[in-house]
C-alpha cells in the first residue's frame, strides 16, 4: 500500500509515518520502480502499535525495543510483560495521587463552606 492508504488505515499523518520510519520504529518499506514507498500490513500492525504504545506513555526507544517483540508468539516475552506491568501501576500510581489530590481539593471547599461537586 502506498503511505495515502497508510495514512488512512492507520490515522496517522504521513510526516508521522516517515518520522517513525527514520527512527526505526516501522519496518522498512520497500521501494518501487517508479521509487515510492510500498507498505505492508505489518507496517500497519505496527504503526497500530506504536500508536497504542504512545497514548500509554511509552519512550519512542522502548517502543524501538519491543516492535520485535510484537512478533513473537503469545505468551508475551517476560521482559515486555514486565513492563507493561510497571506502566500499569504507574499509572495506578498517577491515579491514587490525583485522588488524593481531589481529597484536599474537597476538604478545603468544606473548609470555606463550598459545596463540593
Amino acid at each position: 500500500m502506498l503511505i495515502g492508504e497508510l495514512e488512512k488505515a492507520s490515522g496517522l499523518g504521513r510526516d508521522t509515518i516517515r518520522f517513525y520510519e527514520k527512527r526505526g520504529l516501522i519496518t522498512p518499506p520497500l521501494r518501487r520502480a517508479n521509487g515510492y514507498r510500498e507498505y505492508t500490513e505489518r507496517t500497519l500492525a505496527e504503526l497500530r502499535f506504536v500508536r497504542r504504545a504512545r497514548e500509554l506513555e511509552f519512550t519512542l526507544d522502548e517502543i524501538r525495543e519491543a516492535i520485535p517483540r510484537m512478533w513473537e508468539p503469545l505468551p508475551l516475552c517476560g521482559e515486555l510483560q514486565a513492563r507493561l506491568l510497571h506502566k500499569r501501576e504507574a499509572f495506578r500510581a498517577q491515579i491514587r495521587d490525583a485522588e488524593a489530590k481531589i481529597d484536599m481539593i474537597d476538604d478545603l471547599l468544606s473548609r470555606r463552606g463550598a459545596a463540593s461537586a
